[in-house]
């Protein structure tokens, strides 16, 4: 049995705090109509979700507590307020389905936090299992950003919103794997080129913000269907590749008996 732990590690827990100040407040501005704010603020939490871990991590400071409080403030940060600023912002004009749509969104998020903890030091750390809630987050926060900002009046913007709402919820629990880069390790030497095209990167995003981070999380969850999909028909053409093996083989081994079959009997 472990000992108990006595005191917190203050810094990391400080980021998770901050991550979990931003979600809650992303949920206040969605209530009182500043969907911007809120969207903004959805992203913020993000940043400092990407930094309790790596600050743990680095000032060795990793505890069950923080593990557990992480993943309660990610339930609130990218469960809970995108589901609520989404439903505020666009949902709610379907009355009754709007708000089902945003809990199956919520629930969705629930069982992937769960699924994810429970298989901490089992899964293939290359991939994870399902849309990560963060960037399920980001999606719909980007979409009300990018709307907002550009002040994009089209009609179709509800429609949307409860389409992608109900698809980031189906892709979070679903087993399609997402790529979680963790296989780059950031202490390595890069080229200085490398450099170069990271500030290009921000360089664009500056530009416009919502636009461009909307369409990097749009693109990122189309990639798990679509290399899910070019798996399933590399794993279908390796196996018809062994059946055809399996029986030439069969075919060579039924001629080779039939051959000696007949030379004793010639002799």
């Amino acid at each position: 049995m472990k000992p108990f732990e006595r005191g917190i590690y203050l810094l990391p827990n400080l980021m998770t705090t901050a991550a979990l100040f931003a979600g809650f407040y992303a949920v206040i501005a969605g209530m009182q109509g500043h969907f911007e704010a809120g969207a903004i603020a959805i992203f913020v939490a993000m940043i400092f979700d990407g930094l309790d871990g790596r600050v743990a991590r680095m000032t060795n400071s990793c505890s069950a507590f923080g593990a557990e409080y992480d993943s309660l403030a990610d339930m609130v940060s990218f469960g809970l307020a995108p589901a609520l600023l989404v439903y505020q912002w666009a949902l709610q004009d379907f009355e009754k389905l709007g708000w089902l749509v945003a809990f199956i969104y919520t629930v969705a998020a629930a069982l992937r936090l769960a699924r994810f903890n429970t298989q901490v030091g089992i899964a293939d750390k290359r991939y994870f299992q399902g849309l990560p809630s963060p960037a399920a987050a980001a999606l719909l926060a980007g979409l009300v950003w990018m709307v907002e900002s550009n002040q994009i009046q089209t009609g179709l913007e509800s429609m949307v919103a409860m389409l992608l709402t109900l698809a980031t919820g189906i892709l979070m629990v679903s087993n399609v794997r997402f790529s979680s880069f963790k296989e780059l390790n950031l202490k390595d030497k890069v080229p200085f080129v490398t450099l170069l095209l990271v500030v290009l990167v921000l360089v664009v995003i500056t530009l416009k913000p919502a636009m461009i981070l909307f369409l990097i999380f749009l693109f990122y969850a189309l990639s798990g269907p679509v290399l899910t999909l070019i798996g399933l028909r590399k794993t279908r053409s390796l196996r018809k590749q062994h059946k055809k093996e399996e029986t030439v083989s069969t075919v060579k081994e039924v001629d080779e008996t039939a051959f000696n079959k007949q030379d004793r009997e010639k002799s």
